[in-house]
């Protein structure tokens, strides 16, 4: 870097260490999520590859062959030189470096020539011994050149103020050289694809790393997923995408690498260079099957999105948010197709007792029958005692995206699931972790009764976990459905929420997601969890009711979502005591249609 610098006459530029080249060896999964905070709060990222090895063939990640792929594999990460290293985590200083300011480009362009550093995209045909451009010239040390006559290197001798520029001596210049001429921003879009409406937005406020060799510039999209880098970066740059912001850390369970749990879901979108400042990138769906490794990518985006969209209507509504830094877990191994659930155990620092983490972690994340690692229960097992450790304390949302009908397997089917979490996650903001607490143990608990039936995971609405249960989730799924009807209207997939009953576009109201409230019918003879009232926010909503198929006495109209929110408090636990604060809270309007709208549904 020194002689770089000195090659271009710049002399008035310190040539001192500017970052540390770092490779850590985690001995456990708890180091590795102390390393990762660690770095993470001071804006570094880590790296599992190599930072000095030029990749042939990109991955997502990377284990080091002389780790087993059970243990945590070493970590890479650049960091400043004055950085306080965990205590207990072994760490490795490979290299001192001089990362020259974002006006010294060129200065980069003479140190790679003179280190005569070739990649995949830029190598030339020179020998490591022969100077770049100067064939059968050797590179001579510093404060030196080579002279034909005399056959080796000899002094430049020039004077004070001058340096020799390869042919002659010429004044020192004190300003920055021109950029280097393959230099520039990167910029561009992430985007996902949306299948039901057939566009593709930006991929909201997700982490962009731009990376050349040591020079890291973390970056993150705007709410069109649009990015712009502050640095310029010659060719070639790694774009490396990662669903982390302060909406949402979107993890994946994984298959024998358990301890990748840890990691946000992080997609290599590839390496550029002559459009690297026109990067145009989009998340597709796999349609072959839900399980194919692509979807994990679509269904991290989606999800991603769906969580400020979230945020977005709670603002436009009237309704708390979910909280902030929820940690999502995504997983294509759970027992029944979508299950879902909102724990936020990360955020309420909860200790389950064994029996409950198993229920839990078979049923949201990796049941024996779904893992593809086999039936022999040690996955299994591993992931809970994962989850008992340290993500156990991070794990908000669990979700479950397999699907046994890939044409079910849609972008409206995965946000409206995403509601109905964030919307629990809304209960919890609003009522605190006592009422929550009570709520998710309620459901815990059915599971446990009730391992493998139709009556998993809420119950036959009949024990003393059921009336939380019909009060938290009939929250839930109202909002699931008003929500993607908010999105997707007349373009929303078919919508079921009871056996037998399947409402599509251009039938009924044309509104599936509404038609699917509207046509609830509690007394259904298919449905187990039909005391749940999925139906009855809309009903104090609308404008009526078609009796003649829900047998529903709805005569109540006008209510709206944050009327209806409001009377969500922490001392309500039954849906006859959400009805008695509702009322209250609005001067008994409409009392006696609110009284038979409720009865009803079963509720006296």
């Amino acid at each position: 870097m020194q002689q770089a610098y000195a090659n271009l006459g710049i002399t008035n530029v310190p040539v001192n260490v500017t970052n540390l080249y770092v490779r850590f060896l985690p001995n456990s999964v708890q180091q590795l999520a102390t390393l990762d905070s660690t770095l993470d709060v001071q804006g570094l990222d880590l790296f599992d590859a190599p930072m000095d090895y030029d990749i042939l063939q990109e991955g997502d990640y990377y284990q080091d062959p002389s780790i087993p792929d059970s243990e945590v594999t070493y970590q890479y990460a650049v960091v400043p030189p004055n950085f306080q290293f965990p205590s207990g985590i072994a760490y490795t200083v490979l290299a001192q470096t001089h990362i020259p300011g974002d006006a010294y480009t060129a200065v980069e362009t003479e140190a790679e020539r003179l280190a005569d550093i070739q990649d995949s995209l830029n190598a030339k045909n020179n020998s490591p011994s022969i100077a770049q451009g100067k064939p059968n010239v050797p590179v001579c040390p510093p404060g030196t050149h080579w002279d034909y006559t005399h056959g080796g290197c000899v002094a430049n001798n020039c004077p004070p103020g001058y340096y020799w520029n390869g042919s002659k001596c010429v004044a020192n210049n004190p300003n920055p050289p021109p950029p280097a001429a393959d230099a520039s921003l990167v910029t561009g879009y992430i985007n996902v694809s949306d299948d039901n409406l057939n566009t593709t937005p930006g991929a909201r406020n997700v982490r962009v790393i731009a990376k050349r060799w040591f020079k890291i510039e973390r970056l993150s999209t705007d709410n069109n997923g649009y990015f712009q880098s502050v640095k310029h970066f010659k060719n070639k740059v790694k774009i490396v995408v990662k669903f982390e912001n302060s909406y949402c850390n979107i993890r994946g369970v994984r298959g024998v690498r358990i301890w990748q749990m840890l990691y946000p879901v992080q997609k290599s979108i590839g390496v550029y260079s002559g459009n690297k400042n026109n990067v145009n990138f989009t998340f597709q769906k796999y349609a072959t099957y839900t399980g194919a490794k692509g979807n994990r990518y679509w269904v991290a985006a989606t999800t991603n999105n769906a969580i400020q969209e979230h945020n977005d209507y709670a603002a436009q509504f009237g309704f708390s948010p979910a909280p902030a830094y929820l940690n999502i877990y995504l997983s294509n191994w759970g027992i029944f197709d979508g299950s879902s659930s909102t724990p936020l155990f990360g955020k309420r620092l909860t200790i389950l007792d064994q029996a409950s983490l198993i229920a839990f972690t078979t049923y949201f994340l990796a049941s024996a029958g779904g893992f593809a690692g086999g039936t022999d229960g040690s996955v299994i097992g591993a992931i809970v005692g994962l989850i008992s450790g340290i993500t156990f304390s991070r794990l908000d949302m669990a979700i479950d995206y397999h699907n046994s009908n890939i044409a079910n397997f849609t972008s409206d089917q995965i946000k409206e699931t995403i509601y109905h979490e964030a919307s629990h996650g809304s209960q919890y903001t609003k009522m605190g972790n006592v009422w929550y607490g009570n709520f998710v143990q309620a459901e815990i608990n059915e599971i446990i009764l009730h391992p493998s039936d139709n009556y998993s995971p809420y119950g036959a609405g009949n024990d003393s976990n059921s009336p939380i249960i019909a009060l938290g989730e009939a929250w839930a799924y109202h909002m699931e459905h008003f929500l993607s009807d908010q999105q997707y209207g007349t373009l929303a997939s078919c919508q079921s929420e009871q056996l037998g009953y399947v409402f599509c576009p251009g039938s009924y109201t044309g509104h599936p997601d509404i038609d699917v409230l509207e046509y609830f019918f509690p007394n259904s003879p298919t449905d187990p969890f039909k005391w749940i009232p999925k139906g009855l926010m809309w009903d104090l909503m609308d404008n009526g009711e078609p009796t003649y198929f829900t047998q529903v006495n709805d005569q109540v109209s006008g209510y709206t979502i944050q009327q209806i929110f409001a009377a969500y408090q922490s001392d309500v636990t039954t849906m006859q005591q959400f009805r008695d604060r509702l009322l209250q809270q609005n001067n008994y309007n409409q009392q006696t249609q609110i009284m038979n709208l409720f009865q009803s549904y079963g509720y006296q």
